[in-house]
């Protein structure tokens, strides 16, 4: 039988373990009663209804193939808003830390942070093909032993390894640079867990909501304060470390209401994405003007669907080539960017959306970008449709405690049932496109990066 753990516990590694059945995901997410769209005021610290109790915002059915992506650097030109998103920010809770010094915990005693699904999902109602006894792989030069398994049971094929680059730190090569290393504090002035983020803007930075949120505990659930150290290298850092100010998180994960799976709450959900506005480091700088930033995408951006043709031999599923990028605690650890690539697929079933791929990371992924085209374009090259370059397209959310498995989840980036607007001023679309507006436009939010310079 698969042991597979539920989710830690009380920011712990207490677990539940439950047995063998599937996930099946059915979408049977849940939502405010009385109100659509409500935050929490950071002036005042109260709960307040956006919109008429009488006239909530209906869910929507959001097309499967409709894609669109932001370039690196600057933001699309889209429609007008269509309303206010669902979102809260931790400013005030955050207030009082700002100007205090936070510690490093002892190696041994910081933990991982990476909810865990209850039970194996079913990606096709097909069986997985069989592997030929024959399949095989002679060794890289430099390597003795036979190259490791590149999928695990769930049978999904991925490439991991190490990041490479030409410099003694290979983080730092771009665009590898522009993600980093994540330290959280929780419960004090002490990071004592760590997740993974990247940078889609000067001082904005993108990570899962599990990596600074308990779900569902509302203003007691937030961290303190996080710690962003890009291009981490074991002793190396590069531009040194930058610490938030504010968090930025969907409503629904806030008081827990997510559309998620029924069999893991809160651990494969719709929304497990967060904005962090990060100060300036020791010498003044922001993080993006060193680093640089990535790009994001909504509505599955690059993904597509095989022709009829092709189908025998991909399936029929919406799909893209991600490039995963963290720090997983199990490997080097903790202390080395991984890079993993694979096919990841877009899973939609009911209201819930999410993309699955396959990966040998753990814990201390969480919150590492999802790329699709990473890298740098070569000159006169034709890169087909989608081509846009270093786009984030998810993060990493959950996974699977049994590390024979190797499969891992996101929550897609665009509209869904809480956030079915096709555009958030000029960000983009649902969830990501409403964390973004609120982080950089949206007064009713306060942050205000963009007229501040801090934003894209």
């Amino acid at each position: 039988m698969r042991k597979l753990l539920a989710k830690f516990a009380s920011f712990g590694l207490a677990t539940a373990v439950v047995g063998v059945l599937v996930i099946i995901l059915s979408g049977q997410g849940s939502s405010a009663q009385d109100c659509a769209n409500f935050w929490v005021n950071p002036q005042t610290g109260a709960q307040e209804c956006l919109d008429s109790i009488t006239n909530p915002r209906p869910a929507v059915s959001v097309p499967s193939d409709s894609t669109n992506s932001s370039p690196d650097g600057e933001s699309t030109s889209q429609s007008p808003s269509a309303g206010i998103s669902t979102l809260v920010s931790s400013t005030e809770i955050n207030k009082q830390y700002v100007n205090q010094r936070f510690t490093m915990a002892p190696a041994s005693q910081i933990r991982e942070r990476l909810p865990i699904a209850s039970r194996l999902p079913t990606v096709s109602a097909n069986a997985a093909a069989s592997v030929t006894d024959s399949a095989g792989a002679a060794p890289a030069s430099g390597q003795s032993s036979p190259t490791p398994s590149s999928f695990g049971t769930a049978q999904v094929a991925f490439t991991g390894s190490r990041v490479l680059g030409g410099t003694t730190n290979p983080a730092q090569a771009d665009p590898y640079r522009r993600a980093g290393k994540l330290y959280m504090a929780f419960g004090g002035t002490t990071y004592n867990y760590i997740c993974s983020a990247s940078l889609i803007g000067k001082s904005l930075l993108l990570t899962a909501a599990h990596c600074i949120h308990d779900y569902g505990q509302g203003a007691a659930g937030f961290a303190t304060k996080v710690k962003f150290v890009p291009a981490k290298n074991n002793s190396s850092e590069p531009y040194s470390f930058f610490e938030s100010s504010s968090f930025l998180i969907p409503t629904v994960y806030f008081n827990g209401t997510d559309t998620c799976d029924p069999g893991a709450p809160g651990v494969v959900c719709n929304n497990d994405i967060a904005l962090v506005a990060l100060g300036n480091n020791s010498s003044g700088q922001q993080a993006g003007n060193l680093t640089g930033y990535y790009s994001y995408g909504w509505n599955n951006y690059s993904f597509a669907r095989p022709s009829a043709s092709f189908q025998n031999a991909f399936g029929n599923k919406l799909f893209a080539a991600i490039t995963q990028l963290g720090y997983p605690g199990s490997h080097d650890s903790g202390n080395a960017m991984q890079i993993n690539t694979a096919y990841g697929a877009y899973v939609l079933s009911g209201n819930l959306e999410n993309t699955w791929l396959g990966s040998a990371m753990t814990g201390g992924s969480s919150g590492g970008p999802w790329l699709v085209n990473l890298g740098i374009s070569a000159a006169g090259a034709n890169y087909g449709n989608a081509p846009n370059r270093n786009s984030v397209v998810g993060v990493t959310s959950w996974g699977y405690t049994d590390s024979s498995i190797k499969l891992q989840g996101a929550s897609s980036f665009g509209q869904n049932v809480q956030f079915p607007a096709a555009s958030y001023g000029t960000r983009g679309a649902g969830n990501i496109g409403a964390l973004v507006f609120g982080a950089c436009d949206d007064p009713a939010v306060g942050w205000n990066l963009q007229s501040q310079g801090r934003c894209r």
